[in-house]
């Protein structure tokens, strides 16, 4: 250690420094990674940190309360910010911030791609070809509609749902968008599930949003649709899933999020009209650097007594 004042990264998701370090390099602030958090606290209370960086770690309420008072921000990598209890942030005087405009052509061109794979059912067909031998077309059954007579819905209308929601336009009949506070074609969600053939969900994880997709909402689809889901894993009720996969309310599930992730429900992963990813729907290089380097240029505009451009809204 040198002395100088720490920003801490949490146990990141890659081993190569050098966008933060190039960043730092000309500050008073020197990038601290601590990928082993079992103790944590003694990282957290060190005098040096002025902030903290996580991308899979929560930062709980007791958590706060162990960082140190010089810290000023606590920084969400990504476009989500529910691993950060905002409020015990406020009470500290720690600025909350997250990362929500970077990767969004990135996630919206994945989303596209789940739902091709999923309405021409490639999956199935790798499937029975590689593990079965069998070349054939009714391995899925003969019911696979055109995509242009097929009405899509989009849950959250946000950044990512609205690029989607264009990308989409010239293939499919119709678009029904609900969203509580982006403009939506839709009043209600129900209208979504009454017409839609796919439904795309791109949407935070609050405690509104929680198990959004469950069997009540389920029983409340009419069209036995194809489900996507490129937001949070908790959005979705895996057991209800499995059941409505199961007994075929929901014709097909292409999803790059899972609720408790990475681990992976045992009986999700023995259903065959099921597309998975890991996660990976932000992911190219450039994405990749444009989420680093804002999450720092954020932390640099707070301490040079600036306000961050990307505050985590306050929820109610």
């Amino acid at each position: 250690m040198t002395g100088k004042q720490q920003i801490l990264l949490l146990k990141p998701g890659f081993t190569e420094f050098s966008i933060e370090k190039n960043l730092l390099s000309s500050t008073p602030y020197e990038l601290v990674v601590v990928s082993d958090v079992t103790n944590l606290a003694s990282y957290i209370s060190n005098p040096l940190v002025i902030a903290i960086i996580t991308t899979r770690v929560p930062i709980t309420s007791d958590i706060v309360q162990c960082i140190s008072p010089s810290c000023r921000v606590v920084t969400r990598l990504g476009v989500g910010f529910d691993l950060l209890n905002v409020k015990a942030c406020l009470q500290r005087n720690i600025i909350a911030c997250y990362v929500p405009d970077y990767g969004t052509n990135e996630v919206a061109d994945h989303a596209v791609a789940l739902l091709f794979a999923a309405h021409r059912r490639l999956s199935l067909f790798h499937r029975s070809i590689v593990e079965q031998k069998l070349w054939n077309l009714e391995i899925t059954g003969t019911n696979i509609q055109s995509l242009y007579t097929l009405n899509l819905g989009v849950i959250g209308m946000g950044r990512i749902g609205s690029c989607f929601a264009t990308k989409m336009r010239p293939f499919v009949k119709e678009i029904f968008s609900y969203d509580p506070v982006a403009p939506s074609n839709c009043t209600s969600i129900d209208e979504i599930y009454e017409n839609c053939d796919i439904i795309s969900l791109h949407i935070p994880l609050t405690p509104a949003n929680y198990h959004l997709i469950s069997s009540n909402s389920i029983n409340r689809m009419k069209r036995r649709p194809i489900l996507i889901n490129t937001s949070r894993g908790a959005v979705v009720d895996t057991q209800a899933l499995i059941e409505a996969l199961k007994n075929g309310q929901i014709s097909y599930a292409a999803l790059d999020v899972l609720e408790n992730e990475p681990e992976i429900d045992p009986e999700l992963i023995k259903l065959d009209r099921i597309q998975l990813t890991p996660h990976v729907a932000w992911y190219t290089q450039q994405a990749e650097i444009a989420l680093r380097t804002k999450a720092i240029q954020d932390i640099l505009r707070v301490m040079n007594g600036e306000r961050p451009l990307y505050p985590v809204p306050i929820q109610d």
